[in-house]
């Protein structure tokens, strides 16, 4: 194209050529770069430009020209289509005998002008590399039907009917021209759309704060009386700040239930009505899962708005059940009120499913899991399962008692597998079922909760069923499944997991000591509002602390003890101090390893499942070294003989084949501690049962469970002090 223009150059004669094109085509850039080579041709190149402010100027661009030296000449105007009527007429005149080369940008409200000679027609690119205030300062020049379709395009968004499109922009004679004008400038396709999203964000741009209102509260009526679906509506109410028509609360409700529903109903919460207090009710479930502590505050605000005692009581019941223990202060703030309110009802089902929640929102606290422990005990061995609500709070009762680890494992295990008989699995997982799973696990009974999670089937819920299998499986030693169920989750989106799927997915993390699978929950995870599960946290930094032993140890056990003043005792489910136990060992510590390891086996007496006191045996052992050593190692062999742990059950059996311990030789002390209490290698399944040398006496073999269900202590001092 250039090179075309260079012969007119070299034949020295007069002619008249015109650059057309849409905006962004490239004409400038052309006509800077032919008169840079018809001055390096010898010509004579003078250079002016139109310009909108100057449109009303007579012969303003001829005036840039004049006089104009003899001899050949090159003329390069740009925006010709600025230039006024004389400049024009001097232009064509003048081409008899001189080159002159024009730009002229299609689409504008003077690029209409009849030029003379040959025309050059540019195509149009893509914008994306336009400026928006050069897209804006374009837009802001055309004609008003053509501002108000590209506003009504942008608003709408794409794709839009272009029926709608023509109403909401108020067109009917001149929306065919409007449309031949942005397609002229090469804002839009053939089909009508923009022909990038920065056009559409560049009319944006240029509208106010009350038009951007006015439009989109027009655009909400328009789609809402053709009958378009809800969520399409409330976009645009979201949008406007203009008061909700009547529909508008409805609506916005109606498309909360397909997507979206924090944004939508928030919109509707900010409007005064009758039903505000509902929709804060609705907007606290939503948030439950990803701001416990917004989502409690506007459970407040709704119970403060209610009258009656019945609709206060059916908010609290409304909301997740987990979400009470997020923020216990607040929670038992908001519940407190109601709790007089289910008495005065005097309806013996709705004090059950209040009490549950009360319970839940004290499972971070010591005197409350206490509490809650007696009470599952009040209950008799045998309580009644068949009503919803008492299998409601049985089920947050069990947990507590897991959590605080000081009733017979065996009892509470039973009545957790009772609890899930009554969950069928065709309806998918509840946060009761997963309550009951975590139940389940930590008292080292994890095939009852598998023979439920494995008849699960796939649901829009996915990733909690997957949550709870990854559980399950690390409690049977498949640490393997455990690891791949994990990662299969934080692959998705993991913020309406909830607070206990979470914690469950760190307690994967803490017992598969996955380092990878570490970092990715605490590098993914917002800030962890509830304290149990924040303390979980650092036990997983503490344990994946690189290069630092001493950093690493302390983190560990200052997690640990808040794990202690919050009541989360049991052993199975935070194995912590057998990670601190190691690291003291590391450091020349005994004395504070043998404390640490006392004291998690008196933890895991007290509680009786199996995989805790096995370990915690184990350890001990191994600590201990000589003939008392190898009695001990013998203890925890019989012990996980029972575990559903086979990656535990497997463990003793590895200690005699590395050599800790052969025959009636008594392996040093120092060997059998390091491989006792460092964790045994993968297995794929369960190692078959080996009985070990009789080169001890059996005395520190647990006897036949004591009368409470729980395993009885081995021969170990007593007399310690809990801590």
């Amino acid at each position: 194209m250039v090179d075309g223009m260079d012969d007119l150059v070299r034949a020295g004669a007069g002619a008249f050529v015109t650059v057309r094109g849409p905006l962004g085509a490239g004409k400038s850039a052309l006509l800077r770069e032919f008169a840079v080579r018809a001055e390096n041709a010898g010509a004579v190149v003078l250079r002016a430009s139109g310009a909108l402010a100057e449109r009303d100027w007579d012969l303003g661009v001829a005036d840039q020209l004049r006089p104009v030296p003899a001899g050949f000449v090159v003329i390069v105007v740009d925006d010709l289509q600025w230039a006024d009527g004389s400049s024009v007429r001097w232009l064509a005149d003048i081409a008899a005998r001189a080159l002159v080369v024009a730009a002229v940008r299609d689409g504008e409200p003077s690029a209409g002008i009849t030029l003379p000679g040959t025309e050059v027609r540019l195509p149009p690119v893509s914008p994306a590399g336009w400026s928006q205030r050069r897209l804006t300062d374009c837009l802001s020049r055309q004609p008003e039907p053509v501002r108000e379709l590209a506003k009504a395009m942008a608003v709408l968004g794409e794709p839009a009917e272009s029926g709608l499109v023509t109403e909401l922009a108020g067109l009917d004679d001149g929306i065919a021209t409007a449309v031949r004008n942005l397609s002229a400038l090469g804002l839009v396709t053939a089909q009508g759309n923009f022909v990038d999203p920065a056009v559409g964000d560049a009319v944006l741009a240029t509208m106010t704060t009350a038009e951007h209102d006015t439009w989109h509260a027009a655009a909400a009526t328009l789609l809402h009386d053709r009958g378009c679906p809800a969520e399409d509506v409330a976009d645009h109410l979201v949008a406007t700040r203009s008061v909700l028509p009547e529909w508008g609360t409805e609506v916005l409700r109606a498309a909360a239930l397909r997507r979206r529903p924090l944004r939508y109903l928030r919109r509707a919460v900010a409007e005064p009505g009758p039903d505000r207090a509902g929709l804060l009710v609705e907007l606290a479930v939503a948030e439950s899962t990803t701001d416990s502590v917004r989502a409690l505050q506007h459970l407040s605000y709704a119970i403060q708005l209610h009258e009656s005692p019945r609709d206060r009581v059916a908010a609290v019941l409304r909301m997740p059940l987990t979400a009470w223990g997020a923020v216990p202060p607040l929670a038992r703030d908001v519940i407190s009120d109601v709790e007089r309110d289910v008495r005065q009802l005097g309806d013996p089902d709705l004090v059950l499913r209040v009490e549950a929640r009360t319970r839940y929102a004290g499972h971070t606290n010591l005197t409350d899991l206490t509490d809650a422990t007696t009470r599952l005990r009040e209950l008799g061995p045998k309580p009644d399962t068949a009503d919803t609500a008492e299998r409601e709070l049985l089920t947050v009762l069990t947990f507590s008692a897991a959590l605080v680890a000081r009733t017979p494992a065996p009892g509470v295990a039973a009545l957790a597998g009772r609890l899930l008989g009554h969950a069928p699995p065709n309806a998918g997982q509840t946060e009761m079922t997963q309550l009951l799973v975590q139940t389940l696990c930590a008292a080292d009974s994890p095939a009852r909760a598998a023979t439920w999670t494995d008849r699960a089937p796939a649901t829009d819920d996915q990733a909690r069923l997957w949550v709870s299998k990854a559980l399950v499986a690390v409690h049977q030693g498949d640490v393997g499944r455990a690891r791949l169920m994990a990662k299969n989750v934080l692959q998705h989106d993991q913020a309406t997991l909830g607070a206990n799927a979470v914690l469950a997915l760190a307690v994967v993390a803490l017992k598969t000591q996955d380092e990878q699978l570490a970092e990715c929950l605490l590098s993914r995870s917002a800030e962890v509002a509830n304290p149990g599960t924040a303390a979980v946290f650092d036990l997983l930094r503490g344990a994946a602390a690189r290069g630092d032993a001493a950093r690493g140890r302390y983190a560990l056990t200052e997690a640990g003890r808040q794990l202690d003043r919050l009541g989360w005792h049991n052993v199975v489910l935070f194995p912590w101090r057998t990670a601190a136990v190691r690291l003291h060992q590391q450091a020349g510590d005994t004395d504070a390893a043998r404390a640490l390891a006392e004291e998690d086996h008196e933890r895991a007496a007290e509680w009786g499942a199996p995989a805790g006191v096995g370990r915690t045996l184990r350890v001990l052992g191994g600590l201990t070294g000589g003939a008392e050593g190898v009695d001990l190692l013998h203890a925890a062999e019989n012990v996980l003989a029972t575990s559903a742990d086979r990656l535990e059950r497997a463990a003793p059996t590895w200690r005699w084949d590395c050599g800790c311990a052969t025959g009636t030789s008594r392996p040093p002390p120092t060997t059998c501690a390091a491989a006792a209490t460092s964790p045994p290698p993968a297995v794929t399944s369960a190692s078959p049962g080996r009985r070990v040398p009789t080169c001890a006496a059996r005395s520190a073999t647990p006897s036949s469970p004591a009368p409470n269900g729980g395993w009885s202590r081995s021969r170990w001092p007593a007399g310690r002090t809990r801590r």
